[in-house]
């Protein structure tokens, strides 16, 4: 058996975007959830209900002595409104039908209303970049660094706040016309992505939302805000959880707002665009010319080659070519790690060079 060294520049890591979700049958990403879970978080820590601490996990404002911040932020901006609700609404996206980030652009939320029927929430961005997560300062205070403020071109694979703001048509349509949902889809990938098309992008077809500090009017108003690689919603909007139909809930109609604390509501559901990040590493493995031209295939005698005095057949001594069927891969003690099969025996002279890209995803 010959061995060869693989050298350093034959070797290198790179990632890949594998979109995870089943919804359209002609390709993956999109998927949808129905019947999901709410669950109500109370700002007051000490009330003595459940999950009263999540205003903290999702960097809510819990109290103006523990985040001195808000008020000077965002008390007259378009995100006002959070700190003056007393309750907001947790609802859960289950961890296995998402992949590694939810795309932050393609979210649709749909809700019983109390007076019957349903009523739709989208995602949008205050910066509108073709990216998974908003990279706007106003994302980033909810969620992780900006990719803006870490000096990178916000995109799909960029690292950012992993937050987008959701915005219904029944509380307060784009200041700049149009209307939340324009540009929503299933059909296509969305744009950025592998084989996507313009959908999502906020240069063709999303409205992106606007936000100016200091401003009073022309501001387009949250009503939730989507963490985007957790898996959850958070309503934040006292007008929208108070237009939920709770009665509709599995928990019986005894269940009011203000009651409740966790519900599953059967007329719910959400739609997304998600993927995971898959890591390829490329091994290079190359035949050159001078070499792997021997074999210890006994059918080789056949041909009367000459043999060497370990017992290998040099089949160029016959000018005939030795059949290459795998190829392994092993450490610095000979333990094998890896081993490639051609769907076909793969041929190589003497003279003649060959190369074996193998690539390994995780």
């Amino acid at each position: 058996m010959d061995f060869k060294p693989v050298l350093g520049p034959d070797k290198t890591v790179e990632s890949e975007i594998v979109p995870f979700g089943t919804l359209n049958p002609a390709f993956n990403g999109y998927n949808q959830v129905n019947n999901l879970l709410f669950t109500v978080a109370q700002r007051n820590p000490n009330n003595g209900r459940p999950f009263s601490n999540l205003y903290s996990s999702f960097n809510l404002p819990a109290a103006n002595f523990i985040v001195n911040s808000w008020d000077i932020e965002w008390s007259s901006n378009a995100l006002q409104d959070i700190e003056n609700d007393n309750d907001v609404v947790v609802i859960e996206i289950p961890k296995n039908t998402y992949g590694e980030l939810i795309d932050g652009r393609t979210i649709k939320l749909t809700l019983p209303h109390v007076t019957g029927g349903t009523f739709d929430c989208y995602s949008s961005y205050y910066s509108g970049t073709d990216a998974s997560s908003d990279p706007s300062d106003e994302a980033e205070y909810f969620g992780h660094t900006s990719a803006l403020n870490l000096g990178n071109v916000p995109s799909i694979e960029t690292p950012s706040t992993n937050v987008s703001f959701l915005f219904a048509d029944q509380f307060g349509t784009p200041v700049n016309g149009g209307s939340w949902a324009d540009g929503f889809t299933t059909s296509n990938p969305p744009a950025g992505y592998p084989d996507g098309t313009t959908d999502f992008s906020f240069s063709s077809t999303k409205v992106a939302a606007q936000s100016s500090s200091g401003a009073t009017t022309g501001l387009d108003r949250p009503i939730g805000i989507c963490y985007l690689d957790k898996g959850f919603i958070v309503l934040t909007s006292t007008a929208v959880t108070q237009s939920i139909n709770w009665s509709a809930g599995t928990a019986g109609p005894s269940y009011t707002y203000s009651a409740l604390t966790q519900v599953t509501l059967t007329d719910s559901s959400t739609t997304f665009y998600s993927f995971e990040k898959q890591w390829v590493l490329n091994v290079m493995c190359r035949a050159e010319s001078n070499e792997f031209y021997f074999t210890k295939n006994p059918t080789a005698a056949d041909l009367n080659p000459t043999v060497n005095s370990a017992g290998e057949y040099n089949l160029d001594s016959v000018n005939k070519p030795v059949y290459i069927s795998e190829i392994g891969l092993y450490d610095s003690d000979g333990n094998m790690l890896a081993i490639a099969k051609p769907d076909k025996p793969i041929e190589k002279y003497r003279s003649a060079p060959a190369y074996f890209n193998l690539k390994f995803r995780f």
